[in-house]
């Protein structure tokens, strides 16, 4: 996950994993907040598409 400032202050989370999942925050917390919920939503929808979740980048260098 990569977390960073726009011109705005404004700052985004984009998850590589999940390359449609992004959200952004007044504070670098926030925006690592909203990307744990925006990946929970993920993963839900996944789960009721009956869709397999992606698997984790970590992961899959790892195996």
């Amino acid at each position: 996950m990569t977390i960073a400032a726009d011109v705005h202050e404004v700052f985004i989370a984009v998850i590589p994993d999940f390359p449609t999942v992004y959200t952004n925050g007044d504070t670098p917390v926030a925006a690592l907040a909203n990307a744990y919920e925006a990946i929970a939503l993920a993963l839900e929808w996944y789960e009721q598409q009956g869709q397999p979740a992606p698997v984790p980048s970590a992961v899959a260098q790892a195996v």
